[in-house]
């Protein structure tokens, strides 16, 4: 009896290496998914308030940040996308008018495939300009950078609250 049992063990386990390697049939399942692509989405910030300087004889350029500008491109494929920004002139209550205003990206932070050129002291007018440019996208990805306003004042501009708008846009 003792003998028994060791080979009907290994009859057990024979039968089942033997069964597990030739199957009586076999048939292929095709699977099959999609990825969904997402939005190009754009996020800047409500607000900015630029450096005050004092009202003078000389010219004056008005300096700050915007604030956080971020593009998130979740569309999963690999067309690239343009942020564009444009400005209006900064004017106050019988105050005067601003002559210039200029854009400066600074830094760009860049996740996922793609490669963003960013704008150098770009002139901003009522005409949208790019700001930065996103080539060489593969998938999803996401780009942000804080950038700089230059508000250029006439040599004796009168003092007051100026206030202009800057639109970013995103194609």
């Amino acid at each position: 009896m003792q003998l028994r049992k060791p080979f009907l063990l290994l009859a057990i386990a024979g039968t089942v290496v033997v069964g597990a390697a030739l199957p009586a049939a076999a048939d292929d399942t095709a699977a099959t998914f999609s990825l969904t692509g997402g939005d190009l989405t754009l996020s800047v910030g409500a607000t900015a308030a630029l450096t005050d300087e004092a009202a003078g004889v000389a010219a004056n350029v008005i300096t700050g940040t915007l604030g956080a500008v971020a593009v998130t491109d979740s569309r999963g494929g690999t067309a690239g996308w343009v942020a564009s920004a444009a400005s209006t002139t900064f004017t106050g209550t019988g105050l005067s008018v601003s002559d210039g205003v200029t854009y400066t990206n600074g830094t760009v932070t860049e996740t996922g495939t793609n490669t963003v050129a960013a704008a150098t002291a770009a002139s901003l007018t009522t005409t949208a300009v790019a700001v930065a440019t996103a080539t060489e996208v593969s998938g999803s990805n996401t780009a942000s950078w804080n950038p700089t306003l230059n508000v250029s004042m006439a040599a004796g501009a009168l003092a007051g609250d100026y206030v202009g708008t800057v639109t970013t846009s995103l194609v």
